[in-house]
């Protein structure tokens, strides 16, 4: 508890810097608690090469990868669970009623709605936007917890996802690496792509040492048709739903789906977004589960993640070399399935 002379992190105008403070050792400890930090990443979805990888804020003096820990991931679970259902039948224009409801057979466990609205019927487009708890839990209950699971691990989730309805949630812990590799199954018809970060070493006179596979590995997830039904859904969440933000403020009026996702007492806040090219994510909170926003206001995916994936596309879409991108659309659905 002894104050002494010691150099620390600080920001510095927006700049990573060293700054020499007289602290105690354990005022330090408490002062890095501070510091929120982030993961970041960007992948080519039909190649899987990693074409952005921030593993925090500042890799000099935070070289904790964030990007490969595990935490919890909140409602951008929830895709995975619909597109579980698709697949086992349940139609989109299947209408839940929005009620608060208590399950006996899990402990009387009643989960809640983030706002502490109730009241009418929801799609899945319309539950997905508003990210409504209640009807994600009967959509797993309806499907299958243990049907979920399997897809969540086909999707290519290694993280272990405990078989409880409270996954729809977003109750396990899984990395943002992990989330990557399962939503570029939404933007390849239902193939999910295995991440690649390496192509070749080179010598100081670029001659060969070794190459490696210039595309990751695909596996079958979902079906094309519910790969596409689970874009069009996600869609309607930036146009109008959680992620709506990326349009009004950011403005990126170009194709992009995605779910934002937030924690209990927002300890974690996500945002997982979809292009016609790149798929990627976002996670920001504190380097202990015990740093916490006070409110939902401050602490939401859509307040503390979303604005990196947000300022990195529109920066992207707004360099001359890259605007092209900004053009793309996604795949229309077919006809039968548009109505």
């Amino acid at each position: 508890k002894t104050p002494v002379p010691m150099k620390v992190f600080e920001w510095n105008k927006d700049k990573p810097g060293i700054a020499e403070k007289t602290m105690s050792p354990l005022d330090s400890v408490i002062y890095y608690q501070w510091f929120l930090n982030t993961g970041f990443m960007v992948m080519e979805a039909n190649s899987g090469q990693i074409k952005a990888w921030v593993g925090s804020i500042s890799h000099r003096y935070f070289q904790y990868d964030h990007t490969m820990a595990t935490r919890q991931v909140g409602s951008t679970f929830k895709p995975i669970v619909y597109a579980a259902a698709i697949e086992n039948g349940i139609t989109p224009c299947t209408y839940f009623d929005n009620e608060l409801r208590t399950y006996s057979d899990y402990q009387n466990w009643t989960p809640q709605n983030s706002d502490g609205k109730y009241g009418g019927y929801y799609s899945m487009e319309g539950a997905l936007t508003g990210s409504v708890n209640t009807v994600s839990v009967q959509i797993i209950m309806q499907t299958g917890v243990d049907k979920v699971v399997q897809t969540a691990k086909i999707a290519g989730i290694t993280s272990p996802v405990p078989e409880m309805p409270s996954i729809a949630l977003g109750a396990a812990d899984i990395s943002l690496q992990e989330m990557i590799t399962a939503y570029s199954a939404f933007i390849n018809k239902g193939y999910r792509v295995k991440p690649v970060y390496l192509t070749k070493i080179t010598d100081r006179n670029g001659r060969i040492l070794q190459a490696f596979p210039a595309s990751g590995e695909k596996s079958r997830v979902i079906s094309a048709e519910t790969a596409g039904l689970m874009t069009k859904i996600m869609e309607a969440v930036v146009d109008s739903g959680t992620a709506q933000r990326i349009r009004w403020k950011y403005k990126i009026n170009s194709a992009v789906a995605g779910k934002t996702g937030t924690t209990q007492s927002q300890t974690d806040g996500w945002f997982m977004g979809i292009t016609p090219k790149y798929v990627a994510g976002a996670w920001v909170g504190g380097p202990n589960r015990l740093v916490r926003f006070n409110s939902i206001s401050l602490g939401q995916g859509a307040n503390t993640a979303l604005p990196i994936w947000a300022e990195f596309f529109s920066q992207l879409y707004n360099s001359k070399d890259f605007k092209y991108l900004s053009y793309e659309g996604f795949t229309p659905l077919p006809d039968y399935l548009a109505s």
